[in-house]
């Protein structure tokens, strides 16, 4: 049996509403799935490495309340999918970035780049083949949670913010610790808030729509810092893969605009201040 979605949960209140989201979430990730399999494209692939967070975002807000063990096996799988991903998307990213910098044609430099892009070869996930046993199933672990919170004998409550302070708080704790801006606590930081903005878009579509600020100033702070990460994950491979003599005035160069944007990226992070615990708590009360 196929899982559908059913858009006309969207009106049922309570109980049912924690269901419906992570049905929706999960008709997300196999959609994003069917697309990559299907065309393999970097937008494809993009898509369904954020729904995959989205799922396990859901997971873990409603996760006191569900069926444990169909939980745990779902939120592995969500999480093995985009890890599987994670190198295919690294070089999508990486050869985007070296076409877009601007060289001058049959310099050192634009060799250097061609070199490059080369090197990083063309990766992709095909329908048939190994690729697509390597990118395994997830529509059975999500029928199964599905079906099991359908069974709990009172439903699943609204959710009372809980998984929230715990997000507040890492990040915090990683944006005191990104004062110089240095790629290891950036990347950190990126990750707490995005895990943070996911939480919220949750507890948003749960019920608590005072929380759309918060979002929003969370997707900024998010956007700036993945352009610092890219960039990042340039520099080290650029360290790391090529080593002719015009890299090194191709890495400092990287190193500036690496400059830049942590410069941007911190400015962003000093007007942000991650809130909405009390509102979650009264909205979801």
């Amino acid at each position: 049996m196929e899982f559908r979605y059913d858009p006309g949960m969207e009106r049922k209140k309570g109980a049912d509403r924690a269901r419906h989201i992570v049905a929706a979430r999960g008709a997300e990730v196999l959609e994003a799935r069917r697309r990559v399999l299907r065309r393999g494209s970097g937008a494809a692939i993009h898509d369904l490495r954020v729904a995959t967070r989205r799922l396990q975002a859901a997971l873990e807000v409603f996760g006191p309340r569900l069926p444990e063990r169909p939980r745990r096996r779902l939120d592995r799988r969500a999480r093995r999918i985009r890890r599987l991903l994670g190198p295919v998307r690294n070089t999508r990213v990486l050869r985007a970035m070296l076409r877009r910098l601007r060289v001058r044609p049959d310099s050192d430099e634009s060799r250097l780049v061609a070199l490059m892009v080369r090197r990083l070869g063309r990766p992709a996930l095909r329908k048939r083949g190994a690729e697509r046993r390597a990118l395994p199933g997830i529509g059975k672990r999500v029928r199964s949670l599905v079906r099991g919170m359908a069974r709990h004998p009172e439903g699943v409550p609204a959710p009372a913010g809980a998984a929230l302070p715990g997000r507040v708080e890492a990040v915090s704790l990683a944006a005191s610790m990104a004062g110089e801006g240095d790629p290891e606590s950036m990347h950190r930081l990126r990750i707490a808030v995005k895990r943070y903005r996911y939480v919220l878009e949750v507890l948003a579509e749960a019920g608590s729509p005072s929380l759309e600020p918060s979002i929003r100033g969370a997707r900024e702070v998010q956007r700036e810092l993945g352009r610092l990460h890219d960039l990042d994950v340039l520099i080290e491979w650029v360290r790391d893969a090529v080593h002719v003599p015009a890299a090194a005035g191709f890495l400092r160069r990287l190193l500036r605009l690496r400059s830049r944007q942590a410069e941007r990226a911190l400015r962003r992070l000093a007007r942000f201040h991650p809130a909405g615990v009390s509102r979650a708590r009264r909205t979801a009360a």
